[in-house]
């Protein structure tokens, strides 16, 4: 009998699906390997992508890093000189990328934009499919009891921001690490992410500069598939713009770029054995079949052992846990899923309030209507949607003061 107490099955098959597509096991990348755990600012967090909720032809993505930010340092967090921070798109089922946008920043640093005694800023560099460039300023946290209002790019029917925003993510970590040390359930519901910022990057463009039209219809049965998906990319290199030869890309002009992290689907990386998570983090979704599918689903068939949820004789995932096909279509690759038939929320795409641990903890597991009890944060009807920075009041130690957005 499973020590995790009586399980609220759903009504039928369609209810249990549509909650999928509406809201990972830890779903959150923070600090997952060795190597990226000295690289906070290319660190990535989580990855979240849906369609505007103003209008239905623009894509909303986001990559936020740096978790856990202490808002008593928000003016001490950046974004990384000399990095590229991607986002990636795909409309082919072996996941080779078809578009990307690319994200460069400048030094934190007094210049034309900023020029001292004003405090320093950064700007970023964004490079967009059909050579589309845009250049902006960041947006800097501050110790005032305010913050800054951020500074948003327009530029035709693109939209972005770069800086500090509340951390979107909310689950209760402890209680999940107790749980997986002793086999019972002992989620409390205390949002182990509260009271926390991040640095995000959010972007809204049209659709079809990343996914044309007709290119990403999904399918909802036998399991969930589309062709079309997208995560982010962190490298660390020798990035500048080549003036000399008038040449706008981003260059690595050392030739040492490398990829130190990357996020599509949230359980991905949380399945991912400690040894191997650096290899994964530099690797790519199309290799993921290859590579780690195996690693994948095996963890899922121990897990589901462990909670005594599967038959002790069973030595295969498909004889033990009967979600194993959902979620193979939903790990492999591993990228965040575009359906344009289907409604946003996860696992079609990733909305920021997405209940995605509790929906993974259910598959894996197989508790249907599993909820860790912990309650999403407030996030903007606006661009660029995420919670604005928590800061701290004048008025006493540890004091959040209330933010509006955006």
């Amino acid at each position: 009998m499973s020590t995790w107490g009586p399980r609220a099955f759903l009504a039928t098959a369609t209810v249990v699906f549509l909650s999928l597509l509406s809201p990972a096991v830890y779903a959150s990348d923070s600090r997952n390997a060795p190597t990226i755990g000295f690289y906070s600012s290319i660190d990535i967090a989580d990855f979240y992508m849906f369609r505007s909720p103003s209008d239905s032809s623009k894509l909303v993505v986001a990559m936020t890093t740096q978790a856990l930010s202490d808002p008593q340092f928000g003016p001490t967090y950046h974004f990384q000189e000399n990095a590229l921070y991607r986002l990636n798109f795909t409309t082919r089922k072996d996941a080779r990328p078809t578009a990307s946008i690319d994200f460069a920043f400048g030094p934190l640093a007094n210049g034309p934009l900023c020029p001292a005694p004003l405090s320093p800023c950064q700007t970023f560099r964004a490079v967009f499919p059909h050579d589309v460039i845009v250049e902006g300023l960041t947006t800097q946290g501050t110790f005032a009891e305010t913050h800054r209002a951020p500074a948003i790019t327009t530029q035709g029917d693109i939209k972005v921001f770069a800086g500090p925003r509340e951390d979107p993510f909310f689950f209760d970590y402890v209680g999940f690490n107790r749980s997986t040390a002793s086999g019972a359930n002992k989620f409390t519901g205390v949002d182990a992410f509260k009271g926390t910022n991040v640095s995000a990057i959010v972007v809204e463009f049209p659709i079809d500069m990343v996914f044309p039209p007709g290119a990403c219809v999904g399918m909802a049965s036998p399991v969930f598939a589309t062709p079309c998906g997208a995560w982010a990319s962190t490298y660390l290199g020798n990035l500048r713009r080549d003036r000399d030869n008038d040449d706008d890309s981003l260059e690595d002009h050392r030739g040492e770029l490398r990829q130190l992290d990357r996020e599509g689907n949230p359980l991905a990386s949380a399945l991912v054995p400690p040894a191997l998570r650096d290899s994964f983090n530099s690797g790519r979704p199309k290799d993921d079949p290859t590579n780690f599918a195996g690693v994948m689903l095996n963890q899922v068939l121990v897990l589901d052992k462990e909670f005594g949820t599967c038959p002790p004789n069973a030595t295969t995932l498909a004889s033990c846990n009967p979600n194993a096909p959902l979620l193979a279509s939903v790990l492999m690759p591993d990228t965040l899923k575009f359906a344009s038939n289907f409604p946003d929320g996860f696992p079609n795409g990733r909305q920021l309030p997405d209940r995605v641990t509790d929906v993974l903890i259910s598959l894996v597991l197989q508790v249907p209507g599993f909820t860790d009890g912990t309650s999403s944060k407030t996030y903007c009807a606006q661009f660029p949607y995420l919670g604005p920075p928590l800061q701290l009041s004048e008025h006493g130690p540890f004091q959040i003061v209330p933010q509006i957005c955006p």
